[in-house]
């Protein structure tokens, strides 16, 4: 059986199409782009840098939602070069990550946002084609503010970088209210329908011919890109864990809170990927496009945010690391709330899921939050395991079984 998909945006007609091996070599660069970002919260980080980490990481995830969009639509005629180019620009801003902040290598992260993003608004415009509910995808004012951050000095660029991603978001609101949600019978979708069911002849004598036309998205592969890209993140969650305990010395309390950090992420992948689609927490059918993708990129950086807590927290056992337990607890309290969110779509009792689903799961992280400095690190990270675990099974109780279709 095909998921439900969210009238608010076309969906192309489902098939058995996977990721391409093209697409899978393209996403590795996302395994090198998260470690480099993980490790801004490492140590004792402040709250500039965990501002810098949820920026960098929204417009890294920009540009490979840019070009993975751009893959799901052109299918078999996707470009290699386009997406080699896109991967070598993100490339870049993964090197570039360490000593961001610094005045060349903060240049070199934006240099290669800009190009990233102006390959891939060419590539739409050549196209003609527009994505509903992500117009970033195409238009690239947001680019702007990046742009003049080539010439601004610290501590200016990170703001100017917040401004054109918050800039890119209103434009995503604004063009979509503009252009109506894209439910049947709507202009923009009668067109869409009659390019696609016209033969490829005609469909590639109408992008010549200069007429915008509605890029049809393949729910299914781009489900699977996006889970794909949130194994991913837990996977480097799975090494910064391994890493802490690699050359550590396997005292009692590494012992007690190592398992409970494997326990924790196993526990996200069951909700994220056997339990949610698109690797988001308990969301069952699709929404929007634009909610479909917000609600991802949350997910990611959240995950990513938590495997570096818990990371930071076995690693550093022996010393007073009360910032890296916080990071733990902001990241798992991020995701509690986006599995809240998605879970509150599944079942009409949401007061049943919020009272005895969430709310106890957010206590438990909201503990570890307050006693950061005071509770003990192993304790700590089995409070964090309680929390994720409390939140699948009171899933598992409330909500129905997922269709195993």
């Amino acid at each position: 059986m095909h998921p439900q998909t969210s009238e608010s945006f076309v969906p192309a007609p489902t098939g058995a199409r996977h990721a391409s091996w093209l697409e899978l070599f393209f996403d590795l660069v996302a395994v090198a782009g998260v470690a480099q970002l993980a490790h801004l919260l490492y140590g004792d980080p402040a709250a500039r840098d965990v501002g810098l980490y949820v920026v960098l990481f929204a417009a890294f995830w920009t540009v490979w939602i840019s070009y993975t969009l751009y893959g799901n639509v052109a299918a078999e005629t996707t470009r290699t070069r386009t997406l080699l180019l896109g991967m070598a620009c993100l490339t870049v801003m993964a090197a570039s990550v360490h000593g961001v902040q610094a005045g060349d290598r903060g240049r070199t992260f934006a240099v290669g946002y800009v190009m990233a993003r102006l390959i891939a608004g060419r590539v739409w415009e050549h196209r003609h084609q527009r994505v509903q509910g992500w117009p970033a995808a195409r238009f690239t004012a947001g680019v702007t503010p990046w742009v003049i951050s080539l010439w601004a000095q610290e501590p200016a660029r990170p703001w100017l970088w917040a401004a054109g991603l918050a800039t890119d978001l209103l434009l995503a609101v604004t063009v979509s209210a503009r252009h109506g949600d894209g439910r049947p019978g709507r202009r923009d979708d009668q067109r869409a329908t009659s390019v696609d069911a016209a033969s490829p002849a005609e469909g590639r004598s109408s992008e010549g011919a200069g007429e915008e036309r509605l890029a049809r998205v393949d729910v299914e592969h781009l489900t699977e890109r996006l889970g794909l890209f949130v194994l991913i993140v837990l996977g480097e969650g799975v090494y910064q864990l391994v890493d802490a305990v690699s050359e550590a010395p396997w005292d009692t309390a590494r012992r007690l809170s190592a398992p409970a950090a494997f326990l924790t992420l196993v526990v996200m992948w069951l909700l994220c990927l056997r339990r949610g689609m698109g690797g988001i927490p308990l969301l069952r059918t699709p929404p929007a496009l634009g909610t479909f993708l917000a609600f991802h990129c949350c997910t990611a950086a959240a995950v990513a945010a938590l495997g570096a807590g818990l990371g930071g927290v076995v690693a550093d056992l022996g010393d007073s690391r009360p910032d890296q337990s916080l990071i733990m607890a902001a990241g798992a309290g991020a995701y509690i709330l986006i599995a809240a969110g998605a879970g509150v779509r599944n079942t009409p009792g949401r007061a049943t899921w919020l009272l005895a689903g969430v709310f106890p799961a957010a206590v438990l992280c909201a503990t570890v939050a307050l006693t950061a400095d005071a509770l003990p690190s192993a304790r700590q990270a089995w409070l964090i395991t309680a929390s994720i675990a409390w939140l699948s099974a009171a899933a598992r109780g409330i909500f129905p079984a997922p269709d195993p279709g």
